[in-house]
């Protein structure tokens, strides 16, 4: 970094930039979760590490849900987040709700989405997707076609 972007204010060069809102005049996309099978899920017992395809993930013990997507594919989902999102079914397992509204967005560039449990690198053409509460989260197009649909 040289005396000129120390004294101007610019940003250094090499890092994606970081999103903790949607960019001014993106453009926004509707959808809802597809009906799929149920999920395990439980409380986080005690402060852990959750490793993930886009980063780590901070669960707060007795604050937050581990949602498992299969072998090594979960997710950390703040607690009243999940709650409106997801519907019990007893014995640890849950369904997401079909009626809730998601919005999401694309990039063409790579963001460091910063997520209410960490950030979480988007690639290029991730869905960038904004919940009930207002956060984001990146997804795979793959993944993301995969669980939801139009709404």
């Amino acid at each position: 970094m040289n005396l000129a972007n120390i004294l101007f204010g610019q940003r250094p060069a090499g890092g994606p930039p970081t999103l903790d809102a949607p960019p001014e005049g993106v453009r926004f996309h509707r959808v809802r979760a597809k009906d799929a099978p149920a999920k395990r899920a439980w409380i986080a017992e005690s402060d852990s590490v959750v490793q993930t395809e886009h980063g780590q993930l901070q669960a707060r013990g007795g604050q937050d849900y581990i949602l498992a997507h299969g072998p090594d594919d979960h997710s950390v989902i703040r607690r009243d987040i999940f709650e409106a999102m997801y519907e019990p079914l007893g014995g640890g397992l849950y369904r997401k709700r079909t009626n809730v509204i998601f919005r999401y967005f694309t990039l063409k560039r790579r963001v460091v989405v910063q997520t209410l449990e960490g950030p979480q690198v988007a690639k290029p053409g991730d869905w960038i997707m904004q919940g009930v509460k207002g956060e984001l989260w990146p997804v795979s197009p793959e993944k993301a076609r995969e669980k939801y649909e139009p709404a």
